[in-house]
């Protein structure tokens, strides 16, 4: 349970961090295209809202203490903070790839999970990822 228990908390860690590098975009976002993306990064860090909240309440569910300060989530985290120097096409190059390694992230966590027969887990991870997925195609689309 131990490595099951790493893996869920890494996506957590960055699921969160992530969360909060989209909503820095959000805020931060200008120019030509600023009032679709202000809506779409928007629409997404709600999204992660709502994730981050059934990610960490399965963890609770496995009887597992999810990582629960700053300090540590970043430590644990998979991605970087935000960085608000970036222009459109960078943070949307950046969210792209963060989701990407979060997608990573999730689908080595429901190996594990159906490693130890824990169906209800990869079943939430799989949901995430696929989440993520679409974030991913969502962003993707400004830019192609």
């Amino acid at each position: 349970m131990e490595k099951l228990y790493k893996k869920i908390s890494d996506s957590q860690a960055t699921l969160f961090n992530l969360f909060q590098k989209t909503w820095v975009y959000h805020w931060n976002i200008v120019g030509k295209d600023f009032q679709q993306l202000h809506i779409v990064f928007g629409n997404q860090y709600e999204e992660m809202f709502d994730e981050i909240d059934r990610l960490t309440e399965h963890i609770r569910f496995l009887n597992i203490k999810p990582v629960s300060t700053l300090k540590r989530l970043l430590e644990v985290s998979h991605i970087l903070e935000a960085n608000s120097n970036l222009d459109d096409v960078g943070m949307i190059e950046d969210l792209m790839k963060d989701n990407q390694t979060l997608i990573e992230l999730y689908q080595q966590a429901a190996e594990e999970a159906d490693k130890q027969n824990q169906r209800a887990t990869s079943n939430v991870l799989d949901d995430l990822a696929e989440s993520a997925g679409k974030r991913v195609w969502m962003l993707r689309s400004f830019i192609k």
